[in-house]
């Protein structure tokens, strides 16, 4: 009985992402030529205390008024956000918020400072964005959460932030990228809008951004929040671009409306990307997981104004993974784009295990991306490798 249960669990995870669901074809796949490669050139390294562990869960480079690059990060076990100079990592302060009172921060999920007094943190348990300043005083608070709608979660955004997918401004509008957790939303898709946006000016709030019909429409399943997530950038000309996971093109729009357009922005190597063939509601675990662990998939986008290219990340699949294969054994591949989306090249780094791609960021010094180390010490830095781009 035991052999013939495993045998039907191997069937199930290799025909889950099979069937009559949706196949997304890579058109240029072998196609395209490359003329760049990316290289690590160099590292990063930031000693934490010792309340501070490894991947922190939020990162923003700011430029203060002096012009000095800043690395800060959210500390979650202190609710504090950590200043550093990034030129010579040299720790600057950190700032403390209370949990409980007037000036109460629950639990900071992520951040955008815009200056040293106007600090908005996302308390995380109430679904707000609170304006802080920088003693860790609260002035102002703007609710995204309507406690008096039970099905509030089934027609709104729900938000897991990270540095490829931050809390943006634009145009004085406080930008946050969110998501459907629930593959089930999308049966409305054309109401449902996956991305807030605040008037800093009168703190109201609008959304914007629908999920793509040809990839979302038509009851197509691609599983939980592991492929729901869309991946945002800003181009130089102030266009929100979004990366989905099971679409090798991109999808750009302005900041404020629906509308879009789509340019090809996938990888030579990338295969053809299928939804699940299951009904959305109540969709195996097994399913989920196989399909995103088996095929490739497309994750974070970032545009590097230093060098006018975009980065692009690739999952690449393990056709052979099974339910005890790790979440972060993916491959990472990272596809480079010139800021008209024409391929440069592409360049597999590693797996999730060396390279926590979710904490990447530019800088004047190149593409930075937390690496994890396996021994005692390197719990004691917070590290970056740095990548920069070379001909082939």
């Amino acid at each position: 009985m035991k052999s013939c249960y495993c045998y039907l669990l191997a069937l199930l995870l290799v025909t889950a992402c099979s069937g009559n669901g949706r196949s997304v074809k890579n058109e240029f796949r072998g196609k395209l030529v490359a003329t760049k490669q990316l290289v690590e050139t160099g590292e990063k390294k930031f000693r934490l205390d010792t309340d501070t562990k490894v991947k922190p869960p939020y990162i923003q480079i700011y430029t203060d008024d002096a012009g000095d690059c800043l690395l800060t990060f959210l500390n979650n076990r202190k609710n504090a956000i950590y200043f550093y100079r990034y030129s010579d990592t040299t720790y600057l302060k950190q700032i403390a918020f209370e949990r409980e009172g007037a000036d109460a921060i629950m639990s900071a999920g992520a951040y955008y400072v815009k200056s040293p007094d106007s600090i908005y943190v996302f308390n995380r348990p109430l679904i707000e964005i609170a304006l802080a300043d920088s003693t860790g005083r609260v002035h102002n608070r703007v609710t995204l959460l309507d406690k008096e709608d039970k099905e509030w979660a089934l027609h709104n955004p729900q938000y897991l932030f990270s540095p490829v997918v931050p809390l943006m401004l634009i145009e004085n509008h406080l930008i946050l990228p969110g998501m459907s957790p629930f593959p089930e939303n999308l049966a409305d898709r054309e109401n449902f809008r996956f991305t807030a946006c605040i008037d800093l000016a009168t703190n109201k709030a609008e959304y914007h951004h629908l999920y793509p019909e040809e990839l979302f429409g038509n009851g197509y399943n691609w599983g939980g929040d592991l492929i729901l997530q869309p991946y945002p950038a800003i181009s130089l000309e102030g266009k929100m671009v979004h990366s989905f996971t099971c679409s090798h093109d991109l999808y750009i729009s302005d900041w404020k409306n629906d509308a879009e357009t789509k340019v090809y922005g996938g990888g030579n190597t990338a295969g053809t990307i299928r939804s699940i063939d299951h009904d959305a509601k109540g969709t195996p675990d097994e399913l989920v997981y196989a399909c995103y662990m088996q095929q490739d998939l497309y994750a974070a986008l970032i545009y590097d104004p230093f060098r006018k290219v975009y980065y692009r990340y690739l999952q690449r699949g393990l056709p052979d993974a099974d339910l005890k294969t790790p979440l972060d054994s993916k491959p990472l591949t990272i596809i480079v784009m010139d800021d008209q989306f024409r391929y440069l090249g592409e360049t597999e780094i590693g797996t999730g295990q060396e390279w926590n791609w979710t904490n990447s960021f530019v800088t004047a010094e190149g593409l930075n991306i937390e690496h994890i180390g396996d021994e005692p010490e390197d719990d004691d830095f917070l590290t970056f490798g740095l990548f920069n781009l070379k001909d082939l």
